[in-house]
């Protein structure tokens, strides 16, 4: 009987930690979420009143659910772009010396960590 209390420890140890761990990693969201919600909800008062302004909230959080319900649903077309073989061709090949940004300002970075390295 004692084996099975320490493992209900254990388990019951487990779970709590990865809810811990779980409402640690989206604790942020969440505030952040019913902070955006609330300022919503104070400028919806503000313009609306207090009698108007629940169900303007209401009217315009459905219209957005529909929105985005449909915004997760949607899909690429299958035929996009239709590309034969001889369709595609190169416009312009790298050449030495061509930099792009992330690259200029890594080295800039490797720059002054060099120069200050120095001082």
């Amino acid at each position: 009987m004692e084996l099975v209390s320490w493992l209900w420890w254990l388990l019951s140890y487990v779970a709590v930690g990865f809810f811990r761990l779980l409402w640690f990693l989206l604790s942020g969201w969440v505030s952040t979420l019913l902070q955006i919600a609330l300022l919503i909800g104070v400028v919806y008062f503000l313009k609306y009143g207090w009698r108007r302004a629940p169900f303007e909230i209401w009217r315009h959080s459905k219209s957005f659910g529909r929105f985005f319900w449909a915004w997760l649903r949607a899909r690429e077309p299958e035929n996009s772009v239709q590309a034969s073989e001889g369709a595609l061709k190169v416009v312009r090949i790298k050449e030495f010396g061509d930099i792009n940004i992330s690259t200029l300002l890594s080295l800039l970075m490797l720059a002054g960590l060099i120069g200050a390295a120095k001082l």
